[in-house]
């Protein structure tokens, strides 16, 4: 596989459906309810479905029975959410959103086709991608999350890895520009 023009494709040229993966690595499971319920404002977007496990009552869950993330989640806990559309400083549509806790932190993986953010004219793709990584930048600092990294999926190999939000680098625009020039 290689990255071509925007979009992946197999050994033979062929085109590859691929999925974008964001991983907010060891978020703080005391701020997930702050997180899905105020910042993402997640109860306002169109459910295709769901599904929880609650462990303390050993019953499988829907989204729409779920009071308290944090309490589903814990001591441990998973958890899926399938949004028609949704919003991460930019519209996303069928976005994929993974909860994985231990006791203390876990991940959230977001996953959504590719084509959100590859559909347009390059300055069109540069602009929605600045504005993603941008509030990406933004929930990182405020909820003091160590690590976001985006992808194609898996986006944690090396060679499917697009962007690391972490301390080491500020200024993304270089690496997006990067990885929008194939687009051309």
């Amino acid at each position: 596989m290689e990255l071509s023009k925007g979009l992946l494709t197999n050994n033979k040229g062929g085109l590859l459906v691929e999925n974008i993966e964001i991983i907010l690595s060891e978020f703080n499971k005391n701020l997930i309810n702050q997180f899905f319920y105020d910042e993402l404002k997640i109860s306002k977007f169109k459910l295709k479905s769901s599904h929880f496990f609650d462990s303390l009552s050993e019953k499988d869950l829907y989204f729409s029975q779920v009071e308290n993330i944090e309490k589903i989640l814990t001591p441990k806990g998973t958890g899926n959410i399938l949004l028609e559309e949704f919003q991460l400083g930019i519209s996303l549509k069928d976005v994929l959103i993974v909860l994985s806790f231990d006791e203390q932190d876990g991940d959230i993986v977001l996953n959504f086709p590719e084509s959100e953010l590859f559909k347009y004219e390059r300055n069109n793709n540069q602009t929605r991608w600045k504005k993603l990584v941008r509030f990406l930048v933004s929930l990182r600092e405020k909820y003091d999350i160590p690590k976001i990294v985006i992808g194609y999926e898996p986006a944690t190999d090396e060679d499917t890895l697009l962007i690391e939000i972490d301390n080491e680098v500020t200024f993304y625009d270089t690496e997006i520009e990067k990885f929008i020039k194939n687009d051309e």
